[in-house]
């Protein structure tokens, strides 16, 4: 008999379906069971600039990339996946996958509804009523539609058709070391790492430099876990495919870079963003209230004061822990700094 296929959940639709909070909220769910799950959001794996200018390439550097992160979390009982494929034709096409594509849908009252509920212009409801019909007429994956669902109720739904059993992972080994430039932006909680280095990113871009984006964070949602073994693993094959796709420099963002994530290069800039405590605190609650983009895991968007409290605390220990480790590293203190000061600072230090 062969061996078992690895079985991939893909929720998939047009921009408000929830496709994402359903995804993250099956990962946790099946986290919170004890099941050996991995959770991938494609939107991750296609940052690489200058953007490419037809969708055709974009979807086909996403899903190369997929299928590499999928290969190395083979072995996960249940693998999670969100983000948007091309409505012609899903990307998953390895035979060792048993998948399950799900298109989330939702009549078009609730769809404007949650689309401006989470912050999207009002001007931009045209262009997302034509790409949900193109959805809708394509047809692909299994629709399910949640209109007056709450996402724990789709959750939930979707939840009792995943594995909820153990897993074991082989992370491959990195190999040889990748070329750069890479520069690794490192730092405490809520310092501001994702919003100065993707201010960078999109200055680089517009100056046509052929660079890439890595939030190791984002890569590394699998339990049992952390794993930086496995994490390493995955930002190498990410690497791969973006210099595939014709990246010569990356930036990595990650809380801390371990000596497992350092061998994945040759060679690496690290540049640590450091703050005071009183930045730190103003940070967090600006955090909790909205102002950065919101990303998978985020612990304090909405957070209550206690909870800020704690976050704030945690962040404080962090820094001073972390100012002690010293280093080969470039310091930027950006303490008292307008996030557009932190950005312009650290791409200075990135563009050299």
């Amino acid at each position: 008999m062969g061996a078992a296929k690895t079985p991939v959940l893909w929720t998939t639709g047009a921009p408000g379906t929830g496709k994402s909070t359903t995804a993250w909220g099956l990962y946790t769910r099946l986290t919170q069971a004890g099941g050996s799950v991995a959770y991938v959001d494609i939107d991750q794996l296609g940052l690489i600039g200058p953007p490419p200018g037809g969708g055709d390439a974009a979807h086909a550097i996403k899903a190369a990339n997929l299928l590499r992160v999928l290969e190395v979390l083979r072995g996960t009982a249940q693998l999670v996946v969100s983000g948007v494929v091309d409505p012609a034709k899903p990307y998953i096409e390895d035979p060792g996958f048993d998948l399950t594509l799900i298109r989330l849908t939702c009549d078009r009252d609730e769809l404007r509804r949650r689309f401006l509920g989470r912050g999207s212009p009002a001007a931009a409801l045209p262009d997302l009523f034509a790409v949900a019909d193109v959805y809708d007429r394509a047809g692909f994956g299994e629709a399910m539609d949640t209109t007056g669902q709450r996402p724990e109720q789709t959750v939930e739904a979707l939840f009792h058709r995943c594995a909820v059993a153990d897993g074991t992972v082989q992370s491959p080994e990195p190999g040889q070391p990748q070329p750069g430039p890479v520069t690794v932006v490192t730092g405490p909680t809520a310092v501001g790492k994702s919003t100065a280095a993707f201010s960078a990113l999109r200055d680089l871009w517009e100056r046509d430099a052929p660079v890439a984006y890595v939030d190791l964070a984002q890569l590394g949602f699998a339990n049992p876990g952390p794993d930086p073994a496995l994490e390493a693993a995955l930002l190498s094959a990410v690497w791969r495919g973006y210099r595939d796709a014709g990246a010569k420099q990356l930036i990595v963002v990650a809380r801390e870079f371990r000596p497992e994530h350092r061998r994945v290069f040759d060679a690496v800039t690290v540049v640590h963003l450091d703050a005071d405590d009183t930045t730190l605190t103003e940070r967090v609650r600006r955090r909790a209230e909205g102002e950065s983009a919101l990303l998978a895991g985020d612990e304090l968007r909405g957070a209550p004061p206690g909870v800020r409290d704690r976050v704030a605390a945690r962040a404080i220990a962090e820094a001073a822990r972390m100012r002690r480790s010293g280093g080969d590293r470039v310091v930027l203190d950006t303490s008292g700094q307008e996030p557009a000061e932190t950005a312009a600072a650290l791409l200075a230090v990135v563009a050299q």
